[in-house]
């Protein structure tokens, strides 16, 4: 009995033995092989409550990309503590990679699923190639910690891709001799010469001018040609970025599929990049890979863009006519190297198209100054048979520098539609201009003085103010695909393209109604009107999606778009209209004649216009989003101009342009801050 009792007493304690073995078997395993503390992705800067604020160095920008930390050598400074729990020292492998947060897509679907979208979010490593793990020393197995340094910096096209690729960036600037041999050769071409002759034939050009514009057209297109990484073309992003360390043995690394171990290489299977984030942050992984480290840092970088406009105003030669006057440039407007490279706006020259004319009323006035009344307009539009009118298209200067250039006095750029006192000159003439550092979305924003609009009697003086973003010109920068197709900007009820290049989205100020035709409310009698004989401007709202048809929501006419407490009416003419607008009618006094905000919010799924006096006092006026309008994906500037537009684009403006009479006097307005955030 005593032997059974002990015997039962010994299997118990057998069994508590067992479980003490199988317990400490399992905390020994579960024990990392290695521990890893302070990583810090910013160490050789100084933050503020772990945020570092800097603004894109654009010293150099133009030859070679934007750069973070600048465009010197200089980098970030990462440094981590690793301790090795193994029984032997061991070299360790690890990987920083870098993520703009602000604008990008989620790397996962709701579902859980990988996000195809976020392929393109903007995302690094280290630099120049060297994009797989580096490796450590062997470190000790003696229970202490090692402080491990690198660094890295954040620049344009990270993956290297090829699309990005070209020759190496060189002033515009074209000679004589270059274009006479070419020209020579396009002439004694036959099949070439035919060419550029029913070219000139449609854009109502002599033959020699087209010629010369061809000619033009092939050597600039011969420059961009090359292998030099053209990482200005996929500069980096403004807003916020945060930094991932990757560390752990070779034998686990080794396991990681090689798309996500090295960037710059393609998934092969899709033939697509992969975020390396959505893999590196997925809680699974942990499962497969239980001594991969993945650490989020907790600095954040928070990068914006300031334009120093007192760098002065680039002029593009190739964008001028033959006959240019350049007796109007200066150190600080014009095409010299030392402008090419520093200068970060350019003078926009507006695409004048020659088949276009304009029936003018052939009189100069000073339309708001001289207080020009609704009497006059009426007299002087009824006033001139049809041989007496003007006929010429509005017109772009032919001499650089003499309509664009920087104020010192205002510290300003200043754009001005010239007035002309002489019968023989009346012209109305577009001006603007534009940034020259690209970038895909951010708050895009500008103060900007734009002349009033409106005499006292509400007579229209023809001009169009805007602010705008448009696209850089290049296959490398073409649009996400669309599956219903692009219809291309400048064709009409012709074949749709999977992809094109061309993206615009717009603050426009004209005068107009607030309404559209009776059309684009389903043709119903009671549609809403007015005559637009008031004070106010219409500011209209516009995202160029090229009909684009994929949008859940995309519609034709009238279709209210709610956002928080303000209801926008979004209108499209039918569904072959390029672009989607919505207005919003605002006090003239409270937008022209000062000095004004205005800022277009392009975020990867929406987009949202406001303005204000102050950057802190700014109200939302549009928005949009991809329920609605293809949003675009590729890398824009900003532009700014005041132009003189056929009034059949807003058929229900009170005013017809061909009525309204040419500029007496100058008219200016002025930008004195462009930035990005």
């Amino acid at each position: 009995m005593i032997i059974k009792t002990l015997s039962r007493y010994s299997y118990v304690f057998f069994l508590m033995i067992i479980s003490l073995v199988i317990l400490s078997c399992n905390k020994q395993t579960s024990k990392l092989l290695f521990d890893v503390k302070e990583f810090n992705s910013l160490s050789n800067f100084k933050t503020q409550n772990d945020t570092l604020k800097m603004e894109f160095n654009l010293d150099n920008a133009i030859k070679n990309g934007i750069s973070l930390p600048n465009q010197e050598k200089e980098f970030f400074e990462i440094s981590f503590k690793i301790k090795n729990n193994g029984k032997k020292p061991k070299p360790f492998f690890y990987k920083i990679i870098y993520q703009n947060e602000s604008y990008k897509f989620s790397e996962l679907n709701s579902d859980g699923s990988y996000n195809k979208n976020a392929d393109n979010n903007f995302y690094g490593s280290w630099l120049n190639g060297d994009n797989g793990f580096h490796v450590t020393k062997p470190i000790p197995s003696n229970g202490n910690f090692y402080e491990i340094k690198d660094s890295i910096r954040i620049v344009g096209n990270p993956r290297n891709e090829q699309r990005y690729f070209g020759g190496k960036p060189q002033n515009d600037f074209i000679s004589d001799e270059e274009i006479k041999i070419l020209t020579d050769k396009i002439s004694n071409t036959p099949k070439w010469f035919v060419k550029v002759k029913t070219k000139a034939k449609k854009n109502n050009l002599e033959v020699s001018e087209q010629l010369k514009k061809d000619a033009k057209w092939v050597i600039a297109s011969e420059r961009s040609k090359g292998d030099e990484n053209n990482r200005w073309k996929r500069n980096p992003r403004v807003g916020n970025y945060s930094f991932l360390l990757v560390i752990g043995f070779e034998n686990e690394i080794n396991t990681i599929p090689v798309h996500y171990r090295d960037i710059t290489v393609k998934d092969s299977v899709s033939d697509s990049y992969k975020n390396p984030y959505a893999y590196y942050l997925d809680s699974k992984k942990k499962d497969n890979l239980p001594n991969l480290k993945v650490i989020k840092s907790n600095q954040v970088l928070k990068a914006t863009m300031k334009l120093d406009l007192s760098n002065g105003v680039y002029a593009n030669p190739t964008k001028f006519e033959e006959s240019a006057d350049y007796n109007d440039t200066n150190s600080l407007t014009g095409f010299s190297d030392k402008l090419f490279y520093e200068a970060h706006v350019e003078q926009f020259i507006h695409h004048i198209n020659k088949n276009f004319s304009l029936n003018n009323v052939p009189l100069a006035y000073d339309v708001v100054g001289k207080n020009y009344t609704q009497k006059q307009y009426k007299e002087n539009s009824l006033k001139f048979k049809e041989s007496e009118l003007k006929k010429q298209y509005v017109d772009v200067t032919n001499s650089p520098g003499r309509t664009v250039g920087y104020d010192s006095d205002k510290n300003a750029i200043s754009i001005m539609n010239p007035g002309f006192e002489t019968d023989s000159v009346l012209k109305k003439e577009n001006v603007g201009i534009k940034s020259r550092h690209g970038l895909t979305y951010g708050k895009f924003r500008a103060k900007i003085q734009f002349p009033k609009m409106i005499s006292e009697d509400y007579v229209w003086n023809g001009l169009t103010c805007a602010f705008w973003l448009i696209y850089q010109q290049g296959k490398w920068n073409s649009r996400d695909i669309c599956k219903s197709g692009y219809i291309p900007k400048a064709k009409h009820l012709v074949e749709r393209k999977s992809t094109l290049e061309y993206s615009e989205i717009d603050i426009e100020i004209v005068k107009t109604s607030k309404y559209w035709t009776q059309s684009s409310y389903g043709g119903i009698k009671n549609y809403p009107k007015d005559d637009g004989l008031n004070d106010s401007v219409m500011v209209t709202c516009s995202n160029w999606d090229l009909a684009c048809s994929d949008p859940l929501d995309f519609n034709k006419g009238v279709r209210p778009k709610i956002y928080g407490k303000d209801t926008f009416y979004l209108h499209r003419w039918d569904q072959y209209y390029k672009a989607l607008t919505s207005k919003f009618e605002y006090p003239q006094e409270l937008t022209l004649g000062e000095p004004f905000y205005y800022e277009i919010e392009w975020r990867p799924t929406e987009i949202i216009w406001r303005l204000g006096p102050t950057k802190e006092n700014m109200r939302i006026i549009g928005y949009m989003n991809n329920r609605n309008t293809k949003i675009p994906d590729n890398q824009m500037v900003m532009v700014v101009t005041q132009e003189f537009h056929d009034v059949s684009w807003w058929p229900t403006a009170p005013f017809d342009q061909n009525k309204v009479p040419f500029p007496l006097k100058d008219i200016s307005g002025y930008i004195y801050e462009m930035e990005v955030e």
